[in-house]
């Protein structure tokens, strides 16, 4: 969250090309061989074929149970760089002399360190490196899931490193601060390893249960997510209150039990999730670590020709706009944009993080009702839409706030009630509009999409910061990449066109209820042809 790319967008995709592999097993059992189960024409299919070993716990779907925990040991990797990212902004303050030694807080940001260097422009620094390692080392890491059988492998190995790091960072410290913050760059990255290995799980997922319990299934990711980071703020902050810790304390505490964190929930997680075989093999003139690179350019080329309702929006415009900026301005900004700006603690910015993720309990339900009531398109557009008012509104609000600095809590809550509607509505309709058979490839493909670019926005950041602009319209200028995502989203064909395009149109559970008339549509040209016998879809 602080760190801009240890944030985490909750979301997938595909097409055919780049990062993640197979069909398999689920539970240790391969699904390929459990015997078919003849069906009566009215009867729902999305749970035939699926191990069952409990009947609460996603009808026994380990890999939504899998994916579920994972989310949760996320959560609190995410929690615990709010904190040390304030810890590092308060060490560089104190390096600089920005620190007022009555008040122990950091005073005049303004002030220069290592090499000119603002301390306020410090996590977005960190940020762009990590951005920049995405860029041009996700495909390597994408075609190994992609092109072996260890797709499994890299996500326990990203974890052990992952959790190493945050380990090593409880000693952050006066003289270890500047080489804990290179440390935190390359622990971003790592992250996103640890995303990719998992996302690629996510829209087999969709596949295997059907669009109606995915919406369900990923209201529930979500809420369990931002419900962990929640019980690990309360933690924290209540460790922090109850014992008076200062900054750099709270930040120790943070990453302490994090590694606790990641131990149980991430181990957890990946005991769940099943292996999968190699999607492709390697021609003789092709090599591993090239292979990411070319499967992605093959990949941006066949959306751009093949997709024309869906995918050739959201690959190539929406993700790298839209995904990149919601994590960098609400996350790794708001730590510094509170303390730096309106003039919080980092106690007081975990509360404000703490107030925003229980926003996102009724959120996630809002954005359920909307979507069920609408489609996935206008409810995703709807909540950027707000998104962008709600950002806008309180960028200009506080910083020309008169009243207690608490006041701050309300745009905290409103802010979380959207990413509760955004994030699980986002997450569905990327699994929803994949194409059958290529659905693991395409996860990585945009996930690496939102990565492209990811370091951009920090950079704008750092780059206003050291020329001394407002803070406030270096989140405002961001935000409006809202807008650009809405406005490709508006070129793309309707709900149905875009399913059929995907070739979900054998899935009559798809498809609106309200929608009676059997639509034959070219996969093509999505011209639509009259049917000549009228039907009721399921």
């Amino acid at each position: 969250m602080a760190m801009t790319t240890i944030i985490e967008p909750i979301r997938t995709g595909d097409t055919m090309a780049a990062e993640t592999g197979g069909a398999g097993s689920g539970g240790g059992e391969d699904l390929t061989h459990i015997a078919p189960v003849e069906l009566k024409p009215e009867q729902d299919t999305s749970d035939i074929n699926q191990p069952r070993k409990c009947c609460g716990c996603f009808l026994g779907n380990e890999m939504a149970i899998g994916y579920n925990t994972l989310g949760m040991g996320r959560g609190g990797v995410v929690m615990s760089n709010i904190y040390l990212a304030g810890s590092l902004i308060y060490l560089a303050c104190k390096e600089s002399g920005g620190v007022d030694p009555l008040t122990d807080e950091c005073e005049d940001s303004d002030l220069t360190v290592r090499g000119g260097m603002k301390p306020s422009a410090l996590i977005s620094n960190i940020a762009i490196i990590s951005g920049l390692l995405s860029a041009f080392l996700m495909p390597i890491f994408g075609a190994i899931v992609d092109y072996t059988h260890h797709r499994k492998l890299m996500g326990i190995i990203s974890m052990a490193i992952l959790t190493t790091i945050q380990g090593v960072q409880i000693a952050t410290i006066e003289s270890t601060w500047f080489s804990m913050a290179i440390l935190q760059a390359i622990a971003g990255f790592i992250y996103q390893v640890q995303v990719v290995s998992t996302y690629a799980y996510l829209p087999e997922m969709a596949r295997e249960v059907g669009q109606k319990r995915m919406n369900n299934y990923t209201a529930i990711f979500t809420q369990t997510q931002f419900g962990s980071q929640a019980t690990f703020t309360i933690l924290v902050v209540g460790i922090s209150i109850g014992l008076s810790l200062s900054t750099v304390h709270t930040a120790m505490v943070g990453q302490a039990a994090v590694v606790l964190w990641c131990a149980v929930f991430l181990t957890l997680g990946w005991k769940h999730l099943p292996a999968r075989p190699a999607r492709h093999d390697l021609n003789d003139k092709q090599w591993l670590i090239t292979a990411g690179f070319s499967q992605n350019w093959n990949t941006a080329k066949a959306i751009w020709s093949q997709y024309r309702k869906g995918l050739k929006w959201l690959g190539c415009f929406v993700s790298p706009k839209v995904l990149c900026p919601l994590t960098q301005i609400f996350l790794f900004r708001a730590v510094i944009y509170l303390t730096d700006v309106v003039g919080l603690s980092i106690t007081q910015v975990g509360i404000f993080f703490l107030v925003a993720l229980l926003g996102t309990i009724p959120g996630a339900k809002l954005g359920s009702i909307i979507t069920n009531k609408t489609n996935l398109n206008t409810s995703w557009k709807l909540s950027q839409i707000c998104l962008l008012i709600a950002l806008i509104i309180g960028a200009f609000v506080l910083d020309d706030m008169k009243g207690p600095k608490e006041l701050c809590y309300l745009w905290g809550i409103s802010v979380g009630i959207l990413l509760g509607w955004f994030y699980p509505t986002e997450n569905l309709f990327f699994s929803m509009c994949l194409p059958q058979g290529q659905e693991t490839e395409l996860a990585g493909f945009f996930v690496y999409c939102t990565q492209i670019l990811g370091w951009l926005p920090p950079l704008i950041f750092t780059v206003l910061v050291q020329s001394d602009v407002d803070q406030k319209y270096g989140v405002i200028s961001t935000s409006f990449g809202f807008l650009v995502a809405v406005l490709f989203l508006s070129c793309t064909g309707s709900w149905d066109e875009i399913l059929v395009e995907a070739d979900h149109n054998q899935d009559m559970d798809l498809v609106r209820e309200d929608v009676h008339a059997d639509v034959k549509t070219d996969l093509h040209t999505c011209k639509k042809v009259d049917s000549d016998e009228e039907e009721t879809a399921v």
